[in-house]
Formats: structure tokens, C-alpha cells, sequence
């Protein structure tokens, strides 16, 4: 993850800790140029606070950190910018600002897979689909929607996959899984009743888990094997989930995507074969 990034969401610091950290977000250009002293003294801190904040953010010294930091921060002031321009949408919005404003916020969503997740954790969420004997989607509402569309995903590369509509049939599922499943559990809050029941179900048969959720405290994260982040930011309409939707989806692509390359041509070999080319057709069932 980008350390400024990281730096953002940072928890259980002391009051000198944040201290350090909020000067160095609001001038990371200059903070990336200081010596340890120089950022102690600007803070009003003190050199073991600042070695603090480094080791809590999993640095090795503060020269590693120094390093960290510049070589993140052009991605950081890129990501910024679209942070900043969120806007909340009005009633009183121009076709054209609703245009520019969920656009922009889609935009962002995109970024928060690359932004907001480890690649050693996405690497890791990869090597367990490759492992996997079946892989199950689990979602509710808006989630379910996107577990179907993983699952057409998994169906087109051959793979057992579930992503069941009603509870009833995800809670059965989850009761007679295996460990050589693997449990996807979409759910932007985390805090679903009927997900938790069946993250609960997961966890105590021994079956591996994924949660795709937002990154902030949520009983969803205890409760599976490898957690991956969309941002904890949504449209106060929350028509379906705008930006979290399009997050997901787009960290879903990203690890099909891996997926697939990690045995290319057998898999490209497989989407040839399960291609349906009447779905193309103008006489076609589905259109």
C-alpha cells in the first residue's frame, strides 16, 4: 500500500504520533527532505516519537521510511486531487456537476484496489483461487448482484463457483463446505446480519475466506482468513452503492485477471471454449 496512504488510516497512535503524521501528510514533499531531527523539531516532538511512527508503519529505519515516502508521493498527490474534489451530490445539481461528480468519484473508486491493498495480500488472495477446489460467492442485495457477476466470471473459466440469490441457500452451503473451498464474502459494511451468519458458518467448518469490505472496523474483517479494502466513502444517496460497487468490481477484475495468467493458456483455452457466440446473435434468447 502507498505509505501516505497507509499514513491515512493509520489507528492507535499517541497525540505526539499523529502529530508527526499530520505534518507529514500536509507537506509531504518537504517532510520526504528532512532528517529526523528536522521532522522532531517541526513537530514539536521527538526523534523516539518520530522512529515510532516509522516502525508502526512497518519501516525498517527511518532511511527506509525517507525512501518510502518519495518514491510514494506522486501516486499520493494523484489520489489526493480526487479525494479532495468529492463533493457531496445536491439537489440543486446541474445535469453537468452530477455528470462531473459521479464521474469523478467512479474514477476514484477504480484507484482504491491498487491504492488501498497490499500486492503481497492480493498475491496471496490469487494463490488461494488457484488452490481452491470450488470458490463460493457470498452476498446480499447489491453484493449479490456482483457476487453473480464474479460467478459468471469463474463459469466462463471452467471453475465450480456458487453465488446463491436467498439466505437460506448460502447458509446451507456454508454449513456443508469443505476447506478446499474458498469463501468470498462481498459486503461493503461489513456488518450485514445474514453475511456475518454465514462468515460464522465459514470460519468454524475451516474454510478459507476472502472479505472485499470497507476499510474501516467492521465484525466482517475478524471473522475471514484475508480481508481486501474499498474505501470507506459513499454518495449520501447510496443508490445501490455507487463508488464501493465499482471498487469491488474493479478489484474483482484485477484478481480474475491474475488469475487467469497464472495458467494463461489453459484458461484462454477455456474461454474460447465456453464462449456462447447466439448471444450475439439478433434472434439471440437473451437479448
Amino acid at each position: 500500500m502507498n505509505l501516505l496512504m497507509k499514513m491515512k488510516r493509520i489507528k492507535d497512535l499517541s497525540p505526539s504520533e499523529r502529530q508527526v503524521v499530520n505534518f507529514i501528510l500536509n507537506n509531504p514533499g518537504e517532510a520526504a527532505n528532512m532528517g529526523v531531527v528536522e521532522i522532531a523539531q517541526r513537530t514539536y516532538t521527538s526523534t523516539s516519537t518520530v522512529m515510532r511512527v516509522s516502525k508502526k508503519l512497518d519501516m525498517d529505519s527511518f532511511i527506509d521510511f525517507r525512501i518510502q515516502l518519495a518514491a510514494d508521493i506522486n501516486e499520493y498527490l494523484e489520489s489526493s486531487v480526487m479525494y479532495t474534489a468529492q463533493t457531496p451530490i445536491e439537489k440543486d445539481d446541474s445535469l453537468e456537476s452530477i455528470i462531473e461528480k459521479v464521474s469523478s468519484n467512479n474514477a476514484r473508486a477504480a484507484l482504491d484496489a491498487k491504492n488501498l491493498n497490499e500486492i503481497s495480500v492480493i498475491r496471496k488472495v490469487v494463490k488461494m483461487m488457484e488452490e481452491a477446489k470450488q470458490i463460493d460467492f457470498y452476498g446480499t442485495g447489491v453484493s449479490n448482484l456482483i457476487a453473480q457477476d464474479a460467478f459468471m466470471k469463474a463459469l466462463r473459466l471452467g471453475i465450480r463457483a456458487t453465488a446463491y440469490s436467498y439466505y437460506s441457500e448460502m447458509a446451507i452451503l456454508s454449513k456443508v463446505s469443505s476447506p478446499d473451498h474458498l469463501a468470498f464474502f462481498l459486503s461493503y459494511t461489513g456488518q450485514t446480519a445474514d453475511t456475518l451468519s454465514i462468515a460464522r458458518n465459514i470460519q468454524k467448518a475451516g474454510v478459507p475466506s476472502v472479505s472485499i469490505t470497507s476499510m474501516t472496523d467492521n465484525p466482517l474483517i475478524e471473522l475471514c482468513t484475508v480481508n481486501l479494502f474499498v474505501d470507506s466513502f459513499e454518495s449520501v444517496y447510496r443508490v445501490g452503492g455507487m463508488s464501493s460497487r465499482i471498487s469491488t468490481l474493479n478489484l474483482l477484475d484485477i484478481l480474475f485477471t491474475a488469475f487467469i495468467n497464472s495458467n494463461y493458456q489453459e484458461f484462454n483455452d477455456i474461454i474460447a471454449k465456453t464462449f456462447v457466440q447466439e448471444t450475439f446473435d439478433n434472434n439471440s434468447r437473451d437479448s
